[in-house]
């Protein structure tokens, strides 16, 4: 797990710009703490809620939900009224600490618009999830400068999908500010990756599929001097390569620090052959910027915490890793 001792020597200390001082001071979670519960992207049975809030609960935290939290509509969980509305309580209210979503799967990126009409917060809280919710971590990154955290979402808890030891470091993560979240044996995709020493920076990103959705929007993921995170589900090499494509020829890796890869799950061709490496490998060749893969963080079995918008440290190499620190105040 976490190696403090080891890595003592690197002070991490929270970014934040002069607008954003008085909303950097987060506070980690402990028992007794509120955790809202939102549904911005698709449904999922309500025997997954309530076995998640159960699970929550056992934790030492109080969970909240709306009664009427799920009404599937077609593929959503809601009305993108309902679900903008969900999130917008959760994200404002004064008294939870954190907002765990409860799904994936569609229907985030159409509260976008919304959302960009908002004053930024003045409570001070971790959105957690991944997947389809990687176009709100964009937005509340680089919008209002909050961290955030890709993680599981609830409903994959509720259905006990997760070890015993991803939980334990999921709660380390939320509950001790000094843990250092450590992402060793990287593979480095150039020869950028493998001269590279160290940088400081920023993770952001997400789902690549769901990121490369924001490109042309208002809500368009920034990457300058960031080190980009990407990881992805059941689509072809064929396919990561048009949103690699895609993603280069909008800018996106102008001016990026590095791109590091997560998990690739369930990207095989018809015939099971796999040819994501090799992909990636042929994408990053020729350009200066360092790439790497290996985080075990996506929706793979394995599903490492990851926080957004704090600092991180990256050492290319042989033996290429990644340190990422808390948003939490010490």
């Amino acid at each position: 797990m976490s190696k403090i001792k080891k890595f003592k020597k690197i002070k991490f200390k929270i970014r934040a710009n002069k607008s954003a001082d008085k909303l950097s001071c987060f506070e980690s979670l402990k028992p007794g703490d509120i955790i809202d519960i939102i549904a911005p992207s698709s449904s999922t049975p309500i025997e997954n809620l309530k076995k998640g809030i159960k699970l929550l609960e056992s934790w030492g935290y109080r969970v909240r939900c709306e009664k009427n939290l799920l009404d599937p509509q077609i593929f959503l969980s809601n009305s993108d009224k309902k679900r903008f509305s969900s999130f917008k309580k959760a994200m404002t209210n004064k008294k939870s600490k954190a907002v765990w979503c409860l799904r994936g799967g569609y229907g985030a990126i159409r509260l976008l618009p919304d959302i960009e009409k908002m004053k930024v917060p003045r409570s001070k809280k971790i959105l957690i999830g991944l997947s389809d919710i990687s176009s709100l971590h964009v937005i509340i990154n680089q919008k209002w400068n909050f961290p955030s955290l890709h993680a599981s979402l609830l409903d994959r808890l509720a259905t006990e999908k997760l070890s015993s030891e991803n939980i334990l470091e999921l709660r380390q993560v939320l509950e001790n500010p000094k843990y250092i979240t450590e992402f060793n044996n990287l593979i480095p995709l150039n020869k950028a990756a493998q001269t590279l020493k160290t940088i400081k920076s920023q993770v952001i990103g997400g789902n690549l599929s769901v990121v490369s959705s924001t490109i042309g929007t208002t809500s368009q993921i920034k990457t300058k001097n960031k080190i980009l995170f990407l990881e992805e589900l059941n689509e072809r090499a064929y396919r990561v390569d048009r949103f690699l494509q895609q993603m280069k020829q909008a800018g996106l890796f102008t001016q990026v620090h590095a791109v590091i890869f997560g998990d690739f799950t369930d990207c095989e061709e018809p015939n099971k052959d796999n040819h994501i490496q090799a992909v990636l490998k042929n994408f990053f060749e020729k350009l200066k910027l360092p790439a790497f893969m290996g985080v075990e963080s996506g929706h793979d079995i394995k599903q490492r915490p990851l926080f957004f918008n704090t600092e991180a440290h990256l050492t290319g190499g042989t033996n290429a890793k990644m340190l990422v620190g808390s948003p939490f105040k010490k």
